[in-house]
This record gives structure tokens, C-alpha cells and sequence, in this order.
């Protein structure tokens, strides 16, 4: 068995961008990240994907469901959450005293103005961002109490992230890509699930393709699947039809929609767009950091 060695990749500045997003979101170093993916490249940079270089798991990667679920009732709770930025005459809330509550299995679109608050709020419910003051519990864990191993857990399977702009690997298959919170974990992905995923977001079709061979529909589809493979109680949705055309932004609409039918899941979703706010069971609206309404 040949010794495990890190691939030198030259990245451009999209592939770091989406590496560093990815990596962020599922808690994992670059370098760690890098000795995940491959084990031989060709000159096209078409990996063929591995737990490890050798071929066995990562000794470093944390075990999952160290994070035991709480199924009681509310899914998210945040009270009087203040997120500040910079200090003195440059001090921006961001957040101002926000507070909301959402149910298990709800579908909850946050709304507001450029600024509001909105994007802040999701970040903070993904662990990725910390208030300044307040509290914020999810499926029953209360954020501050964790350390950053345990966030990096409660990224990879008690909540899902989706944004904008996908944040796919793009030299990693659409298949690959979805695996990837399961692979970090040093874990086998179990082919029934991948498969339910690529049946249920209508991309089975898709999953040899790398990135750059899909419409922007269907990227979103694959980052929605990545967010879904851990089962999270979660799915938190920044913008996700921000980049698609009216189409494919309804049909992810309602993907997402029929995501949480199947699976139970709780969605709290971002957006400026009041007709795709209008597919949510409850909009909760943002003004200068704080929740002025609770529509539904």
C-alpha cells in the first residue's frame, strides 16, 4: 500500500472560494479536506473520490452523532439575539434583540431589506457565525455550550446548509459532492440514501457529472441533496433561488417543499423574493435587526 501524500493543486479563485465555503460549512481543514478527495488525478483533474489517499478513513476525523438529536418541540429558538460588527463609530447591529421561534417540521421563510438582518440570523442558526448576546437553541442544543468540534458535528448532521451560489467542489462528480459531509466523517455513504436523494431532487441523471457540466437548477439540487445526506433536524436556505431563473427557481421552491414533506424536516429559508416567500407556511419578517413580523 503506497503512503499517504497530499495532492498540490493549483486552485483558481472560484474552486478556493467554494473549497473554503465548503470546508467552513462541514467543519474541516483544507489540508484534511485535500487528503479526503483523491488518491490518483489526470490531467483533467477528474478525481476519483476516496475517504483517504490510501483508501482507509481518516484517523482525525471526528465519529458522528457524537451530537445527540432532541426531537422535542420547537425545532429553533432565539431569544434576544444581538450580533455586532466592529466597535466605536464603526459598531454595526446587525442584529438588534431578535427573537423567533419555529416548530418541527415548519417551512419558514425570513424576509427583509438588503441589510435587515436576514443572512446574519441564518448564519448564526448554522453555527457558522456566533451572537453577540442572547440565545440560540436548535433541536435542543443550546450554540454557546458547544465547542468548535462539536459545531463542526452540529454542521455535518443537525443542520443543512444551502446558498446561493451552490458551493460545489467542482472537481468532484455531483454524486461525490453529495457524499462529502458522510466521506468527512471518515464514514461509507449508504447507496439507498444517495439514491433516494437523486430520485427525490430528479438528478439521477446527473450524478457521474461534474459541476460544470449542470445548469445552475441543477447545482442547486445537488448543494439541496449534500444538505440533506446526514438527515439533518434543519435545512437552513440562504438565497437559494437568488442565481436561477424564475423556473428553475420555482421548481427548487418546491423541491424543497416536498423535502420537507418527505422527510420531516424543519426549513427556515432567506430570501428577498415574495413569491418565493409566499411557499412557506410562515413569513417572519426583518427589520434593522429585529423581527417585526410573524405572518401565517
Amino acid at each position: 500500500m503506497s503512503p499517504t501524500t497530499l495532492v498540490n493543486f493549483r486552485l483558481d479563485q472560484d474552486t478556493k472560494r467554494s473549497m473554503e465555503s465548503v470546508c467552513r460549512d462541514l467543519g474541516m481543514s483544507m489540508t484534511t479536506a485535500f487528503t479526503l478527495f483523491a488518491k490518483k488525478v489526470d490531467r483533467e483533474r477528474r478525481i476519483p473520490f476516496d475517504v483517504s489517499l490510501d483508501g482507509t478513513p481518516a484517523p482525525s476525523a471526528p465519529q458522528p452523532l457524537a451530537i445527540g438529536a432532541n426531537h422535542a418541540d420547537p425545532a429553533v429558538i432565539v431569544e434576544g439575539v444581538t450580533r455586532v460588527f466592529g466597535e466605536g463609530a464603526g459598531e454595526r447591529r446587525a442584529l438588534d434583540g431578535a427573537t423567533l421561534i419555529v416548530r418541527r417540521g415548519e417551512f419558514v421563510a425570513v424576509t427583509g431589506a438588503s441589510g435587515s438582518g436576514k443572512s446574519t440570523l441564518l448564519h448564526i442558526l448554522g453555527g457558522v457565525d456566533a451572537p453577540t448576546s442572547g440565545r440560540v437553541v436548535v433541536d435542543g442544543m443550546d450554540l454557546s455550550t458547544l465547542g468548535s468540534d462539536a459545531l463542526a458535528l452540529y454542521r455535518r448532521h443537525t443542520v443543512g446548509l444551502v446558498y446561493q451560489f451552490h458551493n460545489l467542489v467542482p472537481f468532484l462528480s455531483a454524486r461525490d459532492n453529495i457524499e462529502l459531509p458522510v466521506r468527512f466523517d471518515g464514514s461509507r455513504p449508504d447507496s439507498a440514501t444517495i439514491s433516494e436523494l437523486l430520485d427525490l431532487l430528479d438528478i439521477t441523471d446527473c450524478e457521474k457529472s461534474m459541476p460544470s457540466e449542470l445548469s445552475g437548477g441543477q447545482q442547486q439540487r445537488v448543494a439541496i441533496a449534500r444538505a440533506l445526506v446526514s438527515h439533518p433536524a434543519v435545512v437552513l436556505a440562504d438565497e437559494p433561488t437568488g442565481s436561477l431563473d424564475r423556473a428553475n427557481g420555482e421548481k427548487v421552491v418546491g423541491l424543497l417543499s416536498k423535502v420537507r414533506e418527505h422527510f420531516d424536516t424543519t426549513i427556515v429559508l432567506v430570501t428577498h423574493d415574495e413569491s418565493v416567500a409566499a411557499s412557506a407556511d410562515r413569513i417572519v419578517r426583518i427589520s434593522d435587526g429585529r423581527v417585526v413580523d410573524r405572518e401565517g
